[in-house]
């Protein structure tokens, strides 16, 4: 069970009065809060005049409530007014976490901070891990509760000793240069980049923290999985005493080579970041965000095109991937020839198409269920399960008859052996034979639908209309008949 700590006030002086040290300590911590939250622009009035939010990540362990402790401290004076609001996630994933939300909802009620508390689900994907997974589904609950709160500043706990084991870890685990960086100070929580991440005591050591909580008399809980050697942290920590004491500046030492790494990464960072621009457009289609320049991709060194990857997909809003996974990438979209490779990543799908690299939103496997309706002479029909809309405009010179049109119609996936007519008077060809002349990828097409009238083709979605009726009847009305998938001005339907 989770234990509740109230450390006695720490009062060193003969004469009773209060130590010096705490006081100065105080301050020095209360000053790295304020200091932070004025860097992360936390005093920003409102357009609605309401006062700004400051967040801050409660768990109820000795950091967290310290750090909330100063954070209420560091904006008690502060023109114009903050409001702190303390976030706590319930994961569930021990007996005792019920406990810990009891305890942090009646910390924030005798403090008189608003407390807001989510439960999570913590579910494990494919090859991650259980403490990866709750890490993710924590971030997540976090952003929602931000941006629920109205707090664009979001604070945590995290100190030097934290940062120390974070590289030591990334190190044995291989990680790149900037994992090497360590857990930076500052940085947008998400994608959405308007909840900002704030670190402010990234440089206090561990002992600080303990000095500042038995200085203000705070009461914690413990959680005795933070002592279990069979989580990797924990089973570092176990061996950091006896490091230390062959490597006396071990804390200085790794704490400046994250440093250095992190200066080399925000080179590299450049680097790639001035490649991508020159090669990164937007999709050409509704299922493709953004697209790379192939032969501009290969035209570079393998790291370099890692690095173009990496923050193409990291401006994209997905997980960066693995060293691995990123190797994998690099050979089946950029290296070989040949194919349609498609490689599937946090909710994209990568892809290689003739002269491009697309990422593309996942889409299912198989074509929608044929739609069957009647044309009442809507200019506009929206089909939701096609993810498009139907447009059809008066065009009497080569459009499709009216009477055509006013039969049943249906709207279905390629079964093959289709032929169609793209220019009066012109060839029939193959659906197959017109897709490619028309660059549109075979992973495309089963999304894209035919139009019939009966067993009549009318228009195949990218590439037109059938045109096979002769202008016989100039006076009889015709309407030209195009598809717009989401995205292309189609509104969608509720």
């Amino acid at each position: 069970m989770a234990s509740s700590r109230k450390p006695a006030l720490r009062n060193d002086a003969r004469d009773g009065t209060p130590d010096p040290v705490p006081a100065q300590l105080t301050a020095r911590l209360t000053d790295k809060v304020a200091q932070a939250l004025q860097a992360g622009a936390a005093f920003v009035v409102s357009g609605s005049g309401a006062p700004p939010t400051v967040a801050v990540a409660l768990s109820g362990g000795r950091d967290s409530v310290a750090l909330l402790h100063a954070a209420c401290a560091a904006v008690a004076g502060v023109s114009p007014p903050a409001r702190v609001v303390a976030l706590h996630i319930h994961h569930g994933l021990q007996a005792q976490a019920d406990d810990w939300d009891r305890f942090c909802e009646s910390l924030c009620r005798d403090w008189q901070v608003p407390l807001v508390s989510e439960r999570v689900t913590v579910q494990a994907a494919a090859g991650e891990g259980i403490e990866a997974a709750a890490r993710r589904a924590r971030y997540e609950a976090l952003g929602r509760m931000c941006r629920a709160q109205g707090a664009g500043l979001l604070l945590f706990a995290h100190h030097r000793d934290d940062q120390v084991e974070t590289v030591l870890l990334r190190l044995f685990r291989g990680t790149g240069v900037a994992g090497m960086a360590g857990m930076p100070a500052q940085r947008p929580l998400d994608g959405q980049g308007d909840v900002q991440l704030l670190r402010p005591w990234l440089e206090v050591p561990r002992a600080d923290i303990d000095a500042y909580c038995q200085s203000q008399q705070l009461q914690w809980i413990d959680d005795p999985s933070n002592t279990d050697p069979r989580y990797a942290r924990n089973a570092l920590r176990a061996q950091l005493p006896t490091l230390l004491q062959a490597f006396p500046a071990l804390y200085g030492s790794v704490t400046q080579a994250a440093a250095h790494f992190g200066q080399a990464a925000s080179l590299l960072d450049a680097l790639a970041v001035r490649e991508l621009a020159a090669l990164a457009g937007p999709g050409r289609d509704p299922e493709t965000l953004s697209e790379l320049d192939l032969a501009g991709l290969r035209a570079l060194p393998a790291d370099q095109a890692d690095g173009v990857l990496r923050h193409w997909l990291r401006d994209l809003g997905v997980q960066a991937p693995s060293t691995a996974r990123l190797a994998a990438m690099r050979a089946q979209l950029i290296e070989r020839d040949g194919g349609e490779p498609a490689i599937a990543h946090d909710g994209l799908v990568l892809r290689r198409f003739r002269d491009k690299v697309l990422a593309c939103h996942a889409v299912p496997r198989t074509a929608p269920a044929p739609f069957s309706f009647d044309w009442q002479g809507e200019a506009r029909l929206v089909v939701p399960a096609w993810r498009g809309a139907l447009h059809f405009t008066r065009d009497d010179s080569f459009g499709v008859p009216d009477a055509v049109l006013r039969q049943p119609l249906r709207l279905t996936g390629r079964a093959g052996g289709e032929r169609i007519v793209l220019r009066p008077g012109g060839p029939a060809r193959a659906l197959k034979q017109a897709f490619q002349e028309a660059a549109i990828p075979a992973w495309r097409r089963a999304y894209l639908p035919l139009l019939w009238s009966g067993d009549t083709l009318v228009m195949a979605a990218g590439l037109g209309m059938h045109r096979r009726w002769a202008a016989d009847a100039p006076h009889a009305p015709r309407w030209r008949v195009e598809w717009m998938p989401w995205g292309e001005g189609a509104v969608h339907a509720s």
